[in-house]
Parts: C-alpha cells; sequence; structure tokens
C-alpha cells in the first residue's frame, strides 16, 4: 500500500492588475453604476444602461394585494341559488301538473261513465230485456226482427 502524499497548500498566481478602462465618465445620478465582470477576468464599474438586458437580473415584481377574498365567489353563489330555485319551482310545477292530469283523467272517466249511463236503455224500451231474447217491434202493421252483431274495435253490423 503507498501512502497519501503529504498536505501542500495550491499555489495560485496573483491576479495581474488591469490597467485603467479609458472613456467616458457617466455621473451617477444620470444612471445607476453597477459592477460587471470583465471577459480576462476582474470587475469594472459600468454604467447599468450600458449592459444587455439579458445579463441583467430580472425586475422585481410589484407587491401583491393580499387582502382576503371570500371562499365562494358571490356572482357563483347567486347563480347557484338561481340554478336551486330553478329546480325546485319545476319540482313544484311538475307536482301541479301531475294533480291537473289526474283530475283531467278522473273527470274523463266520469264523463264515461256518464255517457254510459245515459245510452244504456231503460228497462221499459223497447228492445232486448233483461234476458237477452229478442223482442219483435211494429213498425207500421208489419213485425219486423232487429238483430245487431257488434265486434271488437268498435265494428258492428245491424240486420233486419
Amino acid at each position: 500500500m503507498t501512502m497519501p502524499t503529504p498536505y501542500r497548500p495550491a499555489e495560485y498566481p496573483m491576479a495581474t492588475q488591469q490597467a485603467p478602462v479609458e472613456g467616458q465618465i457617466v455621473p451617477a445620478a444620470e444612471s445607476p453604476m453597477v459592477w460587471a465582470a470583465q471577459p480576462g477576468g476582474g470587475w469594472v464599474v459600468t454604467p447599468r444602461s450600458a449592459i444587455p438586458a439579458h445579463l441583467l437580473p430580472p425586475e422585481p415584481t410589484p407587491a401583491r394585494d393580499l387582502t382576503p377574498t371570500p371562499l365562494i365567489d358571490p356572482r357563483a353563489q347567486v347563480l347557484a341559488a338561481g340554478g336551486v330555485g330553478v329546480g325546485v319551482a319545476g319540482w313544484g310545477l311538475g307536482q301541479v301538473l301531475t294533480a291537473m292530469a289526474g283530475m283531467g283523467a278522473a273527470a274523463v272517466g266520469a264523463l264515461a261513465l256518464l255517457i254510459l249511463a245515459v245510452r244504456m236503455p231503460a228497462p221499459g224500451r223497447r228492445g232486448t230485456d233483461a234476458g237477452g231474447q229478442q223482442q219483435p217491434q211494429q213498425l207500421g202493421g208489419d213485425t219486423y226482427y232487429v238483430t245487431n252483431n257488434v265486434r271488437p274495435f268498435g265494428r258492428s253490423t245491424t240486420n233486419l
């Protein structure tokens, strides 16, 4: 097994001093000055307006409004309440229409019974008696036998 090398501090060459940059001097009142890195190493004071925008840090975001908001939007509450109200009104209207339909069906049934009662022959009238036998009818001195044949679906024939 080999022994590790003894500790030696790293040696760095001294940074060479840069010559001062010649150019126009911009007062700080006109444009803020920032430190900018030079391509060869080191830093230089430069007007902020001279640095490209993609190299600058992003602008701080404006302060947000942090006032508490309602849990549910008031307009959504109004719309939901309207929807519930329409649903309840529709249910109530359905109940009323169902009751009216029931009354209408009862009225039709009562009318049908009334028509049947009116058209039913009375016991003292001519025609077939309660036993179902035919009775002869006298018309001007001749005797005729009337036969009524009623078939399904409202089809009937009358024979003299």
